[in-house]
């Protein structure tokens, strides 16, 4: 019965070690994954921006 209780500290002592080491390189690695996402999103809405203050050739066609 000690034997069991032993494995069982020591298995749980892994898991938990493992998931310890297993935490920062994935917050890094989502947070470098959010930032490739982000910036072409960020860039197009720039780009659309930059667009809607251009004055056009053709008058404006939307209702008053």
């Amino acid at each position: 019965m000690s034997s069991l209780l032993v494995i069982l500290v020591i298995v749980t002592a892994a898991v938990a070690l493992a998931l310890g080491l297993a935490y920062l390189p994935m917050r890094l690695l989502l947070a470098q994954m959010a930032k490739a996402v982000a910036a072409p999103i960020r860039d197009f809405i720039q780009r659309q921006r930059d667009r809607r203050g251009l004055s056009r050739p053709t008058p404006d066609r939307r209702k008053p």
